[in-house]
């Protein structure tokens, strides 16, 4: 059944379509049973468990990290100034980055390091993931997989994953145990510091640890990076708002290009934040979700969703429903003032889902990206040769662009 508008409150809302459906598990093999496959009560106890981890509080403890991360970021794209470039490629590295120290508490290094096993396995894992959407009936029996070698490389790719996360879990579970140490004799509570992986130590087995720890890379890296690619793309279309952020970000910053950002300065990121959401809405990492109804669904209009049914949801196409964006296909970052979002009804605006599966990471995720560009922002203007009728958005696990993006970036 496919759905629209009209009904993605009553379906996101449902306390019986919080399933997430077979397609969901040809991801089983690299993310276990992780917040973004699991379905019922397991589902239900992590997502209690992990959530607080997601709360304000904690996540400002991350700031050092996405402002170091972001520095060496901008660092390498001075390499890439005055010429047209993709700069995808970097930003993926750098979320990797973000999430793994920020996950771990572990020097990460993505960005400089070619020669990561852990890197390559997460190349590998991608290649599998987009063939199984791309070709699925390779995927339909493990024989079929395996007899195209597709299985062997998912092995390989696997122990690099479960060799590097055992590496780290277990780094973590001595740095914890000093940090304890440390705290019962100075007297200290890091409590709104602590990791991702720290709350699941106690209560998870290595395993499942591993499987929540890669939900988090898969969820979050590509998705962030892609989001941040097409804001900078979008803004090196439209000088006019590109002009409105440098502005903002000269008046947070007084024109240093380095400083760190703070809590405070993140508050103060109004216009950028609506460049961003509003490229979320433009170019949706992630165009469609599925959900499971566990029983029937009564709607209001009297149809019934039958218990077993496969719900999709094209969120980009309810995120260019005229009735709330008219002429969708424009760059309007005002679409996100305030008043205009006061109007709007929530469940018109979706690209991090919405209801009882909504992302947790979404705090996290803007936090993230505005950091990130106001570094690279206030070190650049972005130009662009490309036009958006240049570009065609292929839907996938991650709706990737046809050519790939290219920007030009200028020293300010």
């Amino acid at each position: 059944m496919l759905i629209g508008q009209y009904f993605q409150e009553k379906i996101l809302s449902s306390v019986k379509c919080t399933d997430k459906g077979s397609a969901y598990a040809k991801f089983e093999w690299l993310f276990g049973k992780g917040l973004v496959t699991s379905n019922g009560q397991l589902w239900k106890d992590d997502r209690k468990l992990l959530g607080p981890s997601f709360k304000l509080q904690k996540l400002t403890g991350f700031l050092p990290y996405f402002n170091k991360h972001s520095k060496t970021l901008v660092e390498i794209l001075t390499k890439f100034q005055h010429q047209a470039t993709n700069v995808y490629p970097q930003l993926v590295r750098a979320t990797m980055d973000f999430i793994s120290e920020s996950a771990f508490v572990q020097d990460s290094t993505y960005q400089i390091n070619d020669e990561d096993n852990f890197l390559a396995a997460t190349h590998m894992a991608l290649t599998s993931f987009r063939l199984r959407l791309a070709k699925p009936w390779l995927a339909i029996t493990p024989k079929i997989w395996d007899l195209f070698g597709l299985g062997k490389q998912d092995k390989i790719c696997s122990q690099f994953v479960n060799q590097a996360m055992s590496e780290a879990i277990e780094k973590r579970k001595i740095a914890l145990a000093q940090e304890q140490k440390s705290s019962s004799e100075t007297g200290e509570n890091h409590a709104n510091q602590k990791a991702f992986i720290d709350v699941l130590l106690d209560s998870k087995s290595e395993k499942e640890i591993i499987g929540h720890i890669m939900t988090i890379f898969g969820a979050a890296f590509e998705t962030t990076a892609s989001a941040m690619n097409y804001t900078l793309f979008l803004l090196a279309l439209n000088p006019s708002a590109q002009e409105k952020v440098h502005f903002e970000l000269d008046s947070i910053f007084g024109g240093d290009k380095n400083r760190d950002v703070t809590l405070n300065d993140l508050s103060g990121m109004k216009y950028l934040e609506m460049c961003i959401k509003e490229a979320l809405r433009v170019c949706p990492p992630v165009p469609v979700m599925v959900r499971k109804a566990q029983e029937d669904i009564p709607l209001d209009n009297g149809q019934i969703v039958p218990k077993g049914c496969r719900v999709v949801i094209l969120i980009r196409e309810i995120l260019r429903d005229q009735e709330h964006y008219p002429d969708p296909e424009v760059f309007n970052p005002d679409r996100f003032l305030p008043d205009e979002c006061a109007a709007r009804h929530p469940f018109a605006y979706i690209p991090f889902a919405a209801g009882q599966r909504n992302c947790l990471g979404m705090k996290y995720a803007l936090m993230q990206m505005k950091t990130c560009l106001a570094h690279i922002l206030r070190r650049f203007h972005v130009s662009t040769s490309q036009k958006r009728d240049d570009i065609s958005l292929i839907n996938g696990m991650v709706m990737e662009p046809k050519p790939k993006l290219e920007i030009v970036l200028t020293p300010k």
